[in-house]
């Protein structure tokens, strides 16, 4: 009887490691760029599939690219730049041979993102990604520094490689300026623009002060979602993660995957839409 008991108990180990081990193996995707197809089912990657490192994968060039998260691993890069055509010009591999780790900018969610006043601009905007992720942004303005009103204004500049377009910010009192991405980028390829230059202009003398650039990054805001609700169906699901760490990791997601944004412009989005 003793050794029955034994035998159960070591065959409920082996069924308990087998289990923790299958699950550790297990990457979750969280992202896609381009087409990659997962030649097990013969389907295309999507948000949300649970593949393993031995999955084999089809990517449809090598420019595609995925992020897919672990328990164990952390977020990870399957980056199809890495792979040599076949002869037939495919790019397969094993998800192993192409699984890299994503560079997390901690330093930047440390410093929780905020634009408190544009006295730091450089810094705020200092030619790094700036994330769009709302329709429209508000900004306090540092009225010691620059002082807004009709003959005082914020502008932009910029290029889509065909146009260059010089832009107004609209004052909106009190010293705010309103960034609406959909007016104020209207016309323009906005694929092509590599950089926005932004300056502090004074009619009457003609004064025009530049105080910083960036580069623009216009997300698809049903994606956007989609990938979150993701990764939060991820962390409520395989770790222990406090509701208040989770609104973290999604911040730092889009800190990591797409670039800087204004923490309490998130947090209001994130909201809105129902995701925390």
């Amino acid at each position: 009887m003793k050794l029955k008991r034994n035998i159960q108990h070591i065959l409920f180990l082996l069924i308990v490691l087998t289990s923790t081990g299958a699950n550790a193996q297990e990457l979750y995707v969280l992202h896609v760029n381009g087409n990659i197809v997962n030649t097990t089912n013969n389907t295309n990657l999507a948000v949300g599939d649970v593949i393993t490192k031995s999955t084999s994968l089809n990517f449809a060039s090598n420019d595609s690219k995925a992020i897919v998260i672990g328990t164990e691993s952390g977020k990870m890069l399957l980056d199809g730049s890495k792979i040599t055509a076949t002869p037939d010009g495919e790019f397969m591999s094993l998800v192993t041979d192409v699984l890299f780790p994503v560079n997390s900018n901690k330093q930047m969610s440390t410093r929780s993102v905020t634009f408190d006043t544009i006295h730091h601009v450089s810094d705020y905007f200092n030619g790094a990604p700036y994330v769009f992720i709302a329709d429209s942004i508000i900004l306090e303005i540092d009225s010691i520094k620059y002082k807004l009103d009709d003959e005082k204004m914020m502008a932009i500049r910029f290029s889509d490689g065909d146009n260059v377009y010089n832009r107004w910010i609209p004052n909106y009192g009190n010293n705010q300026v309103i960034i609406m991405p959909d007016s104020l980028f209207k016309g323009a390829v906005t694929e092509k623009i590599e950089v926005v230059d932004l300056y502090y202009v004074i009619k009457a003398t003609r004064d025009v002060k530049p105080i910083g650039s960036f580069i623009p990054v216009f997300i698809n805001q049903h994606k956007l979602k989609e990938e979150l609700l993701s990764l939060k169906t991820f962390l409520n699901n395989n770790t222990k993660t406090p509701e208040q760490e989770v609104e973290r990791e999604l911040y730092q997601y889009i800190l990591d995957i797409y670039g800087k944004t204004d923490y309490r412009i998130f947090k209001n989005w994130v909201v809105q839409e129902g995701i925390i």
